[in-house]
């Protein structure tokens, strides 16, 4: 999805059905993992108070923000919260960190602010590494920065202001996650069945823009969250419907499950999007 930006929006209620912990952790791991697969820059998650059990919007953003956050990092930024139990059925992320140049971003956290505009900085090196600091920034102990490594032996390394790798976690209202998309699906098994020649239509929709992809949670889907009878879901591209999304979409139209849960529906309907010409 060469210049595209992609946002994955998901409930709180994404793990109302999970029996435990360990099984809510594991889902979400899984949501993550596509996140990272599908090169998403940000997974959104809004409220669904209505259809949250023992687990919430709270849960589901720490879980999910402890997967974007490199291995390296986590004991020193998460320590340990009982949200984080289960943390270790986790699949890893290792999101792609290769530039076109051969050097590697990595996602570091300043340890020391010293003299002389340096800083140090624990971006999962042997040791904390000294930099210079950024004309005209200034850093505070515990920041999050992203660093431009070009060589490990000897080390070579710069701040960058480039976005690190992986995604980001945010917590919004669902009419405000779309606000700034171009093009915001809503995934539905009730939406526009997705065939081969509408394929070329969500790739048209998708390419070199802003989008956002809405996934429900299980036994509530996106219909259900916002009051719509599943009769009203548009199957015509064109339609408008009131909601806030150009298009809802059915990325498996002949699933052979009664339920797809929504890590793998996540999974389904982002690949079709990453397909190149």
């Amino acid at each position: 999805m060469n210049g595209t930006t992609l946002d994955v929006i998901v409930p709180s209620s994404l793990v109302r059905e999970a029996e435990d912990g360990r099984e809510a952790t594991r889902k979400l791991g899984y949501v993550a993992r596509a996140a990272t697969i599908f090169r998403a820059d940000r997974l959104v998650v809004f409220p669904d108070r209505e259809g949250e059990r023992r687990r919430g919007g709270e849960y589901v953003r720490t879980v999910l923000e402890y997967c974007a956050t490199p291995a390296y990092l986590r004991r020193e930024v998460w320590g340990k919260r009982e949200e984080l139990r289960h943390a270790g059925v986790l699949p890893p992320m290792r999101p792609a960190r290769s530039g076109p140049d051969g050097s590697e971003l990595r996602e570091g956290i300043v340890t020391e602010v010293g003299p002389e505009g340096r800083v140090r900085v624990n971006c999962g090196m042997q040791h904390p590494i000294s930099l210079h600091a950024s004309p005209g920034r200034e850093y505070v102990e515990g920041e999050r920065v992203t660093v431009r490594v070009s060589s490990r032996e000897p080390v070579r390394a710069r701040l960058t202001d480039d976005p690190a790798p992986g995604f980001r976690v945010a917590g919004a209202a669902l009419e405000d996650a779309l606000a700034d998309a171009e093009t915001a699906i809503a995934t539905s098994r009730h939406g526009r069945e997705l065939s081969v020649p509408g394929l070329a239509d969500v790739r048209t929709r998708t390419r070199d823009t802003h989008v956002a992809v809405a996934f429900g949670s299980p036994g509530r889907g996106l219909p259900a969250i916002l009051g719509m009878d599943t009769e009203d879901v548009p199957v015509d591209p064109d339609a408008t419907d009131g909601s806030g999304f150009d298009l809802w979409l059915n990325a498996i139209p002949r699933q052979g499950s009664e339920v797809v849960r929504a890590e793998e529906a996540i999974f389904a309907a982002l690949s079709p999007l990453t397909l190149t010409e």
